[in-house]
């Protein structure tokens, strides 16, 4: 399994970069409907204000180009199995939070339907930018709840975990976490709220009082928070006390105590992991809160790479759900070595994609 993963910005542009493509996307922009677009870090690097609404439904033009843009990373990564004669038919696993899951799914899988004519922009070698379009086979699309790629990745992983759990996914735009048992998921427990862009934005309050941001997006400070410092009239001025703080309202005013409504002891009681993934979980500082509630009790343990897990889970149910399927004859493929299974996980602060070719 590869993954890649990119910062889930864009900002619409009419200049023309005649010096650099995306050094993860690899174009310079990507049009759709009729204009262009600067992504990932392209756009963090060379927009103004780089942005992206908080979880965005298929219909929504956030939601199409960083979509458009996972999709030709992944293809651009398959290339050369076109090269030897192949065309790639790719079976998607993507998701959405519990939260907006049931009423995006739908949506989302009329999206994905269909294959994409995908256009973009490439600076070459001599500076010259082309245009160039290429098409996307989709042969089929699964749209699952977030914590179930989640879970799929921790249980059929690298490195799996059995017996029961509880899982935590941390992302940018929710807090999600459920008690995950051999058997599946526990309904009762599962819970959203908000994520990590909930201390950000105490973050930001508590800067802009001293510090001027100009006129920095939430992006932008979502990346100065994960750094913990800035650069002011040419010093560096340090700012992880005031990262620190935040973490510390965020997971004893939000995180805590919404874990406290929904397990409960008798869940404590039959699990010896607390599992966390997600973006949030590459904040040393808010692994030690949870340590410090849980860790007399638990062992608390960060999936490897957390921002990844999703993606991860995604791509293992698009090969795992082709197998099952392949049993009752409902794939049909003229060469089944042509197939990639791919997981998408469109997030609110960065987007990954996992590649398993079969």
């Amino acid at each position: 399994m590869k993954t890649y993963s990119f910062p889930s910005v864009y900002e619409s542009t009419l200049r023309d970069f005649a010096t650099n493509n995306d050094p993860i996307l690899g174009f310079s922009k990507l049009k759709y409907d009729g204009s262009d677009y600067l992504v990932g870090l392209q756009a963090l690097n060379e927009g103004i204000s780089p942005h992206k609404i908080i979880n965005p439904s298929p219909d929504e033009l956030d939601y199409k180009v960083i979509s458009q843009s996972a999709l030709l990373l992944a293809s651009n990564s398959l290339q050369t199995d076109v090269k030897n004669g192949k065309t790639p038919k790719l079976i998607i696993t993507s998701g959405f939070p519990n939260a907006t899951f049931q009423f995006n799914k739908d949506e989302a899988i009329k999206y994905f339907k269909n294959d994409k004519l995908i256009t973009y922009f490439k600076v070459d070698e001599d500076g010259t930018q082309n245009y160039e379009q290429r098409v996307v086979s989709i042969k089929n699309v699964n749209i699952i709840p977030e914590l179930v790629g989640c879970d799929t990745a921790v249980r059929n992983g690298e490195s799996p975990i059995d017996g029961s759990f509880i899982l935590i996914s941390l992302g940018y735009g929710t807090c999600e976490g459920v008690l995950s048992t051999p058997n599946g998921l526990s309904a009762r427990t599962l819970f959203s709220t908000h994520g990590i862009s909930y201390p950000v934005n105490l973050f930001t309050q508590e800067l802009s009082k001293h510090t001027y941001l100009q006129m920095r997006t939430e992006h932008q400070i979502d990346h100065l928070f994960s750094k913990g410092f800035m650069f002011v009239n040419r010093k560096k001025k340090d700012f992880t006390n005031e990262k620190k703080i935040a973490l510390e309202m965020y997971y004893n005013n939000v995180v805590s105590p919404t874990i406290r409504r929904y397990i409960s002891d008798q869940d404590f009681e039959s699990c010896n992991k607390i599992v966390i993934a997600g973006g949030g979980a590459l904040h040393k500082d808010i692994i030690d809160l949870f340590n410090q509630e849980f860790g007399e009790i638990l062992t608390v343990h960060i999936y490897e790479n957390p921002d990844k897990c999703a993606a991860n889970g995604y791509a293992l149910y698009s090969k795992t759900n082709y197998n099952l399927n392949m049993k009752e004859n409902l794939y049909s493929t003229d060469d089944p070595d042509d197939l990639v299974f791919l997981g998408m996980d469109l997030g609110n602060a960065s987007t990954s994609v996992s590649i398993i070719k079969n």
